[in-house]
């Protein structure tokens, strides 16, 4: 009699009841979904639109709005549990803004390459051009290379301004920590 009440009794995810790992994933989407949502400001438009999402979030992972409800419901009731979910979706989200930091610095890099390689050229070819105007005398050459130093100058300033917005890193909030 003791063991059927011991067994009946027993503390943890009673059966009806997402597991802890589905459930942080279903919360996680659900969350970006949220957000996603935010941004649309006729109220018609985001209640569609969130509603499909959420459609395609429970077909995701196999449940429906019931069984979700019932089981946020639980979790809300069992902190512990519900507390462990979301460390697991703070760590999700620490991850993916890394990730997103990753690219936007690549794509920084790309960028700084390419205005560089313009800027090079464009000094590349002023010089030519201050070359050919010279003069065979040594006043002229001496006026034509003091020109070129100074659009070297120019360059190597306009490329060290490029190379310090490329580095640099986007500061946003720290809402993820």
């Amino acid at each position: 009699m003791t063991a059927i009440l011991w067994f009946g009794c027993r503390p943890g995810i009673p059966d009806g009841i997402i597991k802890p790992d589905k459930m942080e994933k279903i919360i996680y989407d659900m969350h970006i979904v949220d957000g996603y949502i935010s941004t649309i400001y006729v109220v018609d438009s985001a209640k569609k639109v969130a509603s499909a999402y959420y459609k395609g979030i429970y077909k995701k992972f196999g449940t429906d709005s019931a069984e979700y409800n019932k089981s946020l419901l639980w979790y809300n009731t069992n902190p512990k549990e519900l507390q462990a979910i979301y460390e697991g979706i703070r760590k999700s989200l620490r991850q993916q803004k890394k990730a997103v930091e990753v690219a936007d610095k690549m794509i920084r890099t790309k960028k700084f390459k390419a205005d560089s390689l313009v800027i090079a050229k464009k000094f590349k070819a002023d010089s030519i051009a201050i070359k050919k105007k010279m003069k065979p005398d040594s006043l002229s050459k001496v006026k034509a290379l003091a020109e070129i130093t100074k659009k070297k100058k120019q360059a190597d300033s306009l490329i060290n301004a490029k190379k310090t917005e490329a580095m640099s890193t986007i500061s946003a909030p720290a809402l993820v920590q």
